[in-house]
């Protein structure tokens, strides 16, 4: 006869097994969870630290337009200020209050939010592009420079098939 927290269904299974695999599925997804969330705040932490190098440079510059520009020079300073506090609040926010900060956003202005979305991907659509292409680039550094008249042994030349490369 099963006991007080183990029962049996129709089928012969028992429950307490099923409620120890639902425990160990809990573990398992609670630590991915964790993982995730701490790689996630690493990240936010470096955009943090970054925007913080940034507001920096842009202070420098508005230290060295005051002599020419007094006025845009305080606008250069509010704006290192703002991008300053901007990371603050990165920092010490934490990933769950920023993603309900962000649906909050997208349902008071979806249009807003769908046309940033677009532009954000736009802008990485670019960026990836961009590092596609010099990566292209690169491969072929080997070559650049090499003159097959005078380079040595052991000095790479092209023989005129992509595959092969051979001395003298």
């Amino acid at each position: 006869m099963p006991t007080n927290q183990e029962t049996r269904k129709p089928n012969g299974t028992s429950t307490a097994g099923n409620g120890r695999a639902n425990e160990q599925a809990s573990g398992v997804l609670g630590g991915i969870q964790q993982r995730v969330t701490s790689r996630v705040d690493e990240q936010k932490n470096r955009a943090a630290d970054g925007l913080g190098g940034i507001a920096d440079v842009i202070r420098n510059a508005g230290n060295e337009l005051r002599g020419e520009n007094e006025t845009l020079a305080q606008y250069v300073d509010a704006a290192s200020d703002q991008l300053r506090r901007f990371a603050t609040t990165i920092r010490q926010r934490g990933v769950a209050d920023m993603m309900d900060d962000v649906n909050r956003f997208a349902k008071r202005n979806p249009a807003v939010f769908i046309g940033g979305a677009f532009l954000v991907g736009i802008g990485i659509a670019r960026f990836l592009k961009a590092s596609a292409d010099r990566g292209d680039d690169r491969s072929y550094d080997n070559f650049s420079g090499v003159d097959p008249m005078t380079a040595g042994p052991g000095s790479p030349s092209y023989s005129g098939d992509l595959g092969e490369s051979s001395g003298y």
